[in-house]
């Protein structure tokens, strides 16, 4: 009766623990990946996450692989190197465009993160035809040409990236919120999305997004690895706008101007109220 209780509990306890699994995902990357989100909700985060965790393994798989190597005198295998396009605070090869135009090569077994895709190469076709070809070549040979490396690109929405990404894209981690509740650990909240031959967007569930989402959890410390604000350098060294206005609370808050870079549509409504009273009063001296 005892052990018949035990096994009762156990298959209990099994059946909480695939319960409460299922609920996380485990990326699991190919030649070509991807990860998608809005601003700031952790698409880099993952991201590099999953390139430096890469770079790590593929590294350490390596350094074993040499040592039995140089024990049957083989030549040893040249170590992967990390490639990004924004600075990390681990050692890596800065990604160039002589890189993404295959005019020089990546070491063998390499990972290449590509922070911002669309800022690289956007949607719109770049009027330079051999350019196009080349990125064409880079993401469809990209396996082939690293010897089994692998390329992560983030973006904000897939439809912004250079064609050559979408035509060899078939699935990819779109970041829908990040969540801090576990002490030194960051909970994604994503979904695996497929995107279509006719180039748009398949959503496999039928019912709310949030309802599909799985859970990925990843070291805090890998905001330590990079800067989450790293473009603010193209706005440091601008004006600062600090112009507040005083607040009121009777104040009249009706928006008397819109702000537009379409003159004739910024009417400031004061001035065209005083104007209209002025054509009256003109108006009623040519009556007089």
């Amino acid at each position: 009766m005892k052990y018949i209780i035990y096994f009762i509990i156990i298959c209990v306890a099994i059946f909480f623990v695939k319960k409460f699994l299922s609920k996380f995902k485990v990326p699991k990357i190919g030649s070509l990946a991807l990860v998608t989100g809005g601003v700031k909700c952790g698409k880099s985060t993952l991201s590099v996450a999953i390139a430096i965790s890469e770079y790590k393994r593929r590294r350490k798989r390596v350094i074993i692989a040499n040592i039995f190597r140089k024990l049957f005198g083989k030549d040893s295998i040249e170590l992967p190197l990390l490639y990004s396009n924004v600075p990390l605070g681990v050692d890596y090869v800065p990604l160039t465009t002589d890189l993404l135009l295959r005019k020089e090569r990546f070491v063998y077994g390499s990972v290449i993160y590509c922070q911002e895709a669309s800022l690289v190469a956007d949607s719109k076709l770049l009027k330079d035809d051999s350019v196009n070809e080349q990125l064409l070549l880079f993401n469809k040979l990209i396996g082939h040409e690293t010897k089994g490396g692998c390329l992560i690109y983030d973006t904000q929405c897939v439809g912004d990236c250079h064609y050559s990404i979408k035509r060899c894209l078939s699935e990819y981690i779109y970041v829908h919120h990040i969540t801090k509740w576990i002490p030194g650990f960051l909970i994604l909240n994503v979904v695996e999305t497929r995107y279509s031959d006719d180039g748009t967007i398949v959503n496999g569930g039928e019912q709310d997004l949030e309802n599909n989402l799985r859970r990925v959890i990843i070291r805090k410390k890998y905001w330590k690895y990079f800067d989450c604000y790293c473009y603010s350098s193209f706005t440091d060294n601008l004006p600062v706008c600090k112009n507040v206005v005083k607040s009121y609370r009777n104040s009249d808050l009706k928006a008397y101007s819109i702000f537009s870079f379409r003159e004739n549509f910024n009417i400031n409504a004061i001035e065209y109220i005083e104007k209209e009273k002025e054509n009256e009063k003109e108006k009623s001296k040519e009556i007089i």
